[in-house]
């Protein structure tokens, strides 16, 4: 499966009620999901996001992805592109987070 195929599919259980979030407003989810599905595959917003899941899965694993931004989206701002630059944001500050900490960690 492709990153933006279990991308939209996350999305769309989330719209669906059993995601791993809880929806607000489902409308302007769904027109993320039908923008994030014309993007190309190789977008390169959806290539960086692939490179941060295959790093280190933070994409998946990032509360300030799932939990502060998707649940919300669309109550006063219904801007897809916008979302989805927070969300690689969000990923890329979270990866940069994980590589620190374990630069911190090696010996000497």
């Amino acid at each position: 499966m492709t990153f933006k195929a279990e991308f939209l599919a996350e999305l769309e259980d989330c719209l669906r009620g059993y995601g791993v979030v809880p929806v607000s407003h489902p409308g302007a989810l769904a027109r993320f999901i039908e923008y994030v599905r014309l993007l190309p595959e190789d977008d390169p917003k959806l290539r960086c996001l692939a490179g941060v899941d295959q790093g280190s899965g933070s994409f998946w694993n990032n509360p300030a992805v799932w939990w502060e931004r998707v649940p919300t989206f669309g109550g006063a701002d219904a801007d897809c592109a916008a979302l989805l630059d927070d969300l690689l944001d969000e990923a890329v500050h979270d990866e940069i987070d994980v590589l620190e900490m374990e630069i911190r960690e090696l010996p000497g």
